[in-house]
């Protein structure tokens, strides 16, 4: 009897089912939609796995190993699409090498899936699934806990006066920020185009405020090391009292909240690049 590929994109398993020697098919043809020219690669390799074809395993694989190569993230989703409804038969041909394949587009989709493809941080999927693991764990050990709201000033008349190039740059320069000031144990990410957020466990609330000046010093070096555009951030934070635990969902509408509460009357100035405000 045909096995199924995947049980679960998210198995990341999934390969010791599939015997040493296979090839594959699918039961249907899939509708590949055609939005722009690099979905081609996707609906070569999805005819290559129709019944009705004759490819081997290894041309089904170096048409895999292109779309791995150049994928973006609809991309591979429309791959893993096809690939789910994909069947195993058994054959003399060994499948080995293009099961290498399938595990680096499945790895690529669950990065991709979680992190931001400019800053490298994670996006909001993937800050909202480690924040909350980090959240259960402080609440388990009676942590606090401190959320970070950021949110990149006047990046919008930035883009429109200085172009996207310097608008993007503001933007990984944020990341870098937060990545200088934050440890490898929080939790950074990029929820959507201007907006940050920092996850950090701490022994007591009391440390915001060395966080806060880390901020600053750490946006005021950015800004002298950079002839472009002047960074300037607003910052609002919310408390985590493992007392009386919080979800992450409402320490980022507190933290929100806190930041546009000074954002609107904020002067955007060289030598004031960070303004915070505390939520508790």
């Amino acid at each position: 009897m045909a096995k199924q590929v995947f049980a679960a994109h998210e198995h990341a398993g999934f390969a010791r089912w599939v015997p040493a020697s296979a090839s594959v098919s699918c039961p249907r043809a899939i509708a590949m939609p055609r939005e722009n020219p690099s979905m081609d690669a996707i609906a070569d390799v999805s005819a290559a796995l129709q019944p009705s074809t004759s490819a081997s395993s290894r041309e089904i694989a170096s048409r895999l190993s292109a779309v791995a190569i150049d994928a973006d993230e609809g991309m591979v989703k429309q791959m893993l699409a096809t690939l789910l409804s994909c069947q195993l038969r058994p054959s003399d041909e060994a499948l080995a090498s293009q099961l290498g394949v399938l595990m680096h587009l499945f790895l690529t989709l669950r990065s991709m899936a979680l992190s931001d493809d400019l800053t490298g941080l994670y996006n909001r999927r993937g800050f909202l699934r480690a924040g909350t693991r980090l959240l259960s764990a402080a609440s388990r050990e009676k942590h606090w806990a401190l959320l970070f709201y950021i949110d990149v000033d006047d990046l919008k008349s930035i883009n429109d006066t200085a172009g996207h190039a310097a608008g993007d740059s503001l933007l990984t320069r944020t990341a870098q920020v937060l990545r200088s000031v934050f440890r490898d144990s929080d939790v950074t990410g990029r929820l959507s185009g201007d907006e940050f957020a920092a996850l950090a466990p701490v022994t007591h609330p009391g440390a915001c405020d060395l966080i806060r000046h880390r901020l600053q010093t750490a946006v005021a070096a950015d800004n002298l090391s950079h002839a472009g555009p002047s960074l300037s951030l607003s910052v609002g934070f919310a408390q985590f009292n493992p007392r009386k635990p919080s979800s992450l969902a409402d320490l980022l509408r507190k933290a929100d909240r806190a930041m546009y509460e000074y954002k609107l009357p904020k002067l955007v100035r060289p030598d004031r690049n960070v303004r915070t405000a505390l939520h508790g």
